[in-house]
């Protein structure tokens, strides 16, 4: 019997890609089954991306009652419900699947999986998620990501950047300083103190930003006034893939915990993380070099952590 599976993951750019791992592990096990990703934009350009998934589906938050009957008419076997709220709970519900699984919590998810999986957040974000396979029987050692850029956006992303002057050999270090979540922002100020440091070293500056982050990076650039001429490059407006392609092509990513940062780790560039109020065990690669966290002295609070100490650590990730 071929398995039909559904994985749901609907909003969040980076708990989207916290969930691809999920996506090459099922294929390498189970490889003749038909496995689907309900997801919402514009996470599914990132979903796309997997050569392991048979449909991408992209759900409509404005038409619930047409979605819950597809849902119920493609018959799945399993859903594995990563989202768990309320609408995707019902929609794992209305599947009428004979195997429905998620991590477990509030009562609601009781009634409606089969499978609750415990997990700890001690543990990186996707071992969480894989931990629901392995409750499942699935073997989850050796996983990858599985993102890959495609070739029109990888070309356009090389065109741009040799337009703004980055030669092969350069070291290019992207700065995503956005954040959804004021209580996880930093200094603008601070910002633009690590740029200026970076860029008197020799390095070119990449400013990230995405969909009405654009007031944001405009600051910080205005607020970088010491950088050598065409040291710091602030790119038009981009698409997901494009900004993907544009990480694909930085020597490090430094970041606060945020999707940029994330597609960075999925892509294999390292990355430093300015980390407050989050959990770092949870959304940072544990022991791994290419990877590191900087937190505040003194409690949690972004204030709390000095621009020296993160120009200190892009300097070491830069090294590793």
């Amino acid at each position: 019997m071929k398995e039909r599976i559904l994985i749901i993951q609907l909003r969040r750019v980076g708990d989207v890609i916290f969930t691809l791992p999920v996506i090459g592990t099922l294929r390498k096990h189970l490889p003749d089954a038909r496995i689907d990703f309900l997801v919402e934009p514009p996470g599914d350009q990132m979903v796309r991306l997997h050569p392991g998934l048979n449909e991408t589906l992209v759900y409509d938050k404005d038409r619930p009652l047409e979605w819950l009957m597809k849902i119920r008419r493609n018959r799945y076997d399993w859903v594995l419900d990563f989202h768990s709220n309320g609408r995707t709970l019902l929609l794992t519900l209305a599947s009428g699947a004979p195997l429905r699984a998620g991590l477990d919590g509030p009562f609601t998810r009781r009634i409606v999986y089969t499978h609750r999986v415990r997990t700890t957040d001690s543990k990186y974000l996707p071992e969480q998620k894989l931990d629901v396979l392995r409750a499942l029987g699935i073997p989850c050692e050796g996983w990858d990501w599985g993102l890959k850029i495609p070739e029109a956006e990888a070309v356009w992303a090389e065109n741009l950047l040799d337009k703004s002057g980055v030669k092969a050999g350069d070291i290019l270090v992207g700065l995503a300083p956005a954040t959804r979540r004021p209580i996880r922002a930093w200094m603008e100020d601070r910002w633009a103190f690590v740029a200026e440091k970076l860029a008197a070293g020799s390095k070119k500056i990449l400013l990230l930003w995405g969909p009405g982050e654009k007031d944001l990076a405009e600051r910080v650039r205005g607020s970088i006034k010491n950088a050598p001429e065409g040291r710091v490059i602030l790119p038009e407006e981009t698409t997901l893939l494009q900004l993907a392609a544009l990480i694909k092509n930085c020597s490090a990513v430094l970041a606060v915990d945020n999707g940029p940062k994330n597609m960075a780790v999925a892509l294999g560039v390292p990355t430093l993380t300015l980390s407050g109020p989050t959990n770092p065990m949870s959304f940072d690669p544990h022991g791994d070099p290419r990877h590191l966290v900087v937190r505040p002295e003194g409690g949690d609070r972004m204030e709390n952590i000095d621009a020296p100490r993160v120009y200190e650590g892009a300097l070491k990730i830069l090294a590793a």
